[in-house]
């Protein structure tokens, strides 16, 4: 008896995490809807390659490091009409294959984003809120299924499908952004959806489409948010400094300051470091 034909193909685009893509990769298989996975290990010392034989997902070595890069190899080489991404880190519900792939049923839809749940490696500090958490990949749009209308409800990469055609129609992943080894290069999949939508395609927010996302010791620390958006900043000035983001940015540094000051919300306090991020990169480019 053949194998059932693969709904939709699943990307894990890894870099030097043996034991988050043990985890995913065990949730995949355990999906209730047959699926295609590719593993492209982004650069891994050691390859990853004997993490991915038991799950019998398909191995690409990539050797230019590089999300981005990494997510456009997955593209050319997937068989799937629908691709998703999902991080390594992140374990899927066992129907989350049919309820990412729901929205397609509208031919006007090129890409569907589902939720992040937060799995926590340590205890949750306090001082860490719901909105902080989405610089940690763990989404905050509620539950209504939906149109995202606004770059401020775009989907996240940790929990992706888009049309295969239209995403290499629009120049795939722009690899200029996203992650480089352990710098926190992002914007990569805002920069996609804005293209998507330029060319005339719908980006809506599947709530019911379940990943848990390991958020690790690292990420429940001050430090790391302070980089984070530090690299945010970094981020959007690569994606093309304007005069009106810049003065947007500097407008809101001292209104977050005083935000910070009043209510003692570190989300104000830690989005400071965009601005000088932004403001640095600006100058150098």
């Amino acid at each position: 008896m053949s194998a059932p034909e693969p709904l939709l193909t699943v990307v894990v685009c890894t870099h030097g995490r043996p034991n988050d893509l043990r985890r995913c990769l065990a949730s995949i298989a355990l999906l209730d809807d047959p699926v295609e996975a590719i593993v492209v290990d982004s650069a891994s010392d050691p390859p990853c390659a004997d993490v991915v034989v038991p799950f019998r997902a398909r191995y690409i070595r990539e050797d230019e490091p590089g999300l981005s890069i990494a997510r456009n190899t997955a593209l050319r080489a997937a068989s799937c009409g629908l691709v998703a991404f999902v991080d390594d880190d992140t374990e899927l519900e066992p129907d989350w294959a049919r309820r990412i792939l729901a929205p397609f049923s509208d031919p006007r839809v090129g890409c569907v984003g589902g939720t992040c749940v937060a799995r926590f490696a340590t205890t949750r500090p306090a001082w860490l809120s719901d909105r902080l958490l989405q610089y940690a990949g763990i989404t905050h749009f509620g539950q209504q299924a939906r149109l995202s209308t606004t770059t401020a409800d775009l989907p996240f990469g940790a929990n992706l499908c888009v049309r295969r055609d239209a995403v290499l129609a629009a120049g795939g992943f722009p690899e200029t952004l996203g992650r480089i080894g352990t710098d926190l290069l992002s914007g990569e999949e805002s920069a996609l959806m804005v293209s998507l939508r330029r060319d005339g395609w719908l980006i809506w927010l599947q709530p019911d489409a379940v990943v848990h996302h390991h958020v690790s010791a690292e990420r429940c620390a001050g430090d790391y948010y302070w980089r984070r958006l530090w690299w945010q900043g970094i981020s959007r000035a690569r994606g093309g400094p304007t005069v009106g983001i810049t003065a947007r940015l500097l407008i809101a540094a001292p209104v977050r300051l005083a935000l910070w000051a009043l209510t003692r919300d570190r989300f104000y306090l830690y989005r400071t470091a965009e601005t000088v991020g932004y403001l640095r990169e600006a100058a150098r480019s």
